[in-house]
């Protein structure tokens, strides 16, 4: 292996994290409003692409957790 396959390799390395990073990125537009009962999402929340407002995120955890539990 010669020094144009290292830089090569290291290019194209480069090329795959920048494309898997992108990938990752949400698009579309900050949910504003909660999908479960509509009521407005914080803006914190609307940053991390949350869909549901404080409660009702609250409210599937525990469903979640007692389900779980059956």
């Amino acid at each position: 292996m010669d020094e144009v396959d290292i830089a090569n390799d290291a290019m194209l390395e480069s090329l795959e994290r920048t494309l898997a990073a992108l990938r990752k990125e949400p698009k579309g537009p900050q949910p504003e409003f909660c999908v479960e009962c509509e009521e407005p999402i914080p803006p914190a929340r609307q940053k991390l692409r949350l869909d549901l407002c404080i409660d009702c995120a609250q409210l599937r955890e525990r469903a979640q957790r007692v389900l779980r539990n059956n």
